[in-house]
């Protein structure tokens, strides 16, 4: 594949930056409404017959969208390209790229057997077979057990033994991380439904931040002594341990959320926090993990995880398709 192609299937996650409001993980009822799909026949199993030789079947559970499969004439490839659009919630920005992949020499050769594009939190499936194109667009999740447990989380504020879990992959000197700590989360925290479950798994990009390993693991021994959510907060209040010796910092803080100083800075000094903010990155890494801050809603990750109304509407999809 030339690198022009190459550069085009890897595209969408330059593209779509932007928040969205993404179609598949929303109410059906809504996805129904689009102009785009006005005149449609309904007919059996979810599927829609609209103009021009195109159907879509629409897959949905608890009243929301989970996928859909659209099978347009390959004459038609801007069809193709605005309902993918469409139910991506993304417009016309990936309208435009999904034509530019579309007319790719490279891959156009390679639509016969299929090309799989990622366009997060989407997955498209796009095959040529005859005279029709189909795009399946699905929204994958990872399963439970792809996730390492954490004693880093915020119980839900109703019992139940099936919440929803916010995990919040981070990295304590990423500005992004900072912006989401200091502006999102209280915002989220304050809306947020009872049967939610928020972690934070440490994921220190050492390679750009490398004071974020010492103040993850600095987190860690204030773990140790049942205080790793103040101070974690106070990491991301203040910026006075982002110093080449940040170690003076680190016990500061520690003295003002109310932790033994010695005993904290005992552990600092033997790095007893290195072993979980190890394990940490190691699941970061077998998720396949690159940037921080990264959010899953269970398995679903977020498209944006600034986006707070965003978040919550995940939050329902995901309790409702389980």
């Amino acid at each position: 594949m030339t690198s022009r192609s190459a550069g085009l299937l890897a595209l969408a996650a330059a593209l779509l930056c932007a928040p969205a409001h993404a179609q598949v993980g929303e109410k059906l009822s809504a996805v129904q409404a689009s102009p785009l799909l006005e005149g449609r026949v309904p007919g059996a199993s979810g599927r829609l017959t609209l103009s021009g030789g195109t159907t879509a079947d629409l897959r949905q559970r608890g009243g929301y969208l989970t996928g859909v499969t659209l099978r347009v004439p390959v004459a038609q490839p801007a069809r193709a390209a605005a309902l993918a659009g469409l139910f991506t919630g993304y417009g016309d920005e990936f309208t435009d790229w999904f034509q530019a992949v579309l007319a790719d020499p490279q891959v156009k050769a390679r639509l016969a057997s299929g090309v799989t594009l990622g366009a997060a939190p989407f997955e498209l499936q796009v095959r040529t077979s005859g005279t029709i194109l189909s795009v399946m667009v699905s929204r994958p999740a990872r399963p439970a057990g792809a996730f390492a447990a954490t004693a880093h989380a915020l119980p839900p504020r109703k019992a139940t033994t099936k919440p929803v879990v916010v995990r919040i992959y981070s990295d304590f000197q990423c500005p992004y991380c900072q912006q989401l700590e200091r502006e999102m989360m209280p915002a989220l925290l304050a809306r947020l439904p009872e049967d939610v479950r928020v972690e934070f798994h440490q994921f220190p990009l050492e390679s750009i931040h490398p004071l974020a390993r010492p103040a993850a693991e600095a987190s860690e021994c204030a773990a140790q002594q049942g205080k790793f959510w103040p101070y974690k907060d106070a990491l991301f209040r203040d910026d006075t341990w982002k110093t080449a010796n940040p170690n003076a910092a680190f016990i500061a803080l520690a003295g003002k959320v109310g932790l033994n100083t010695a005993t904290f800075e005992s552990c600092l000094s033997a790095r007893g926090g290195k072993a979980n903010v190890d394990a940490g990155v190691k699941e970061a890494q077998t998720l396949g993990l690159s940037a921080t801050p990264t959010v899953f809603v269970d398995g679903h990750p977020a498209a944006n995880p600034f986006d707070v109304a965003g978040l919550l509407r995940l939050i329902d999809y995901a309790r409702a398709t389980r």
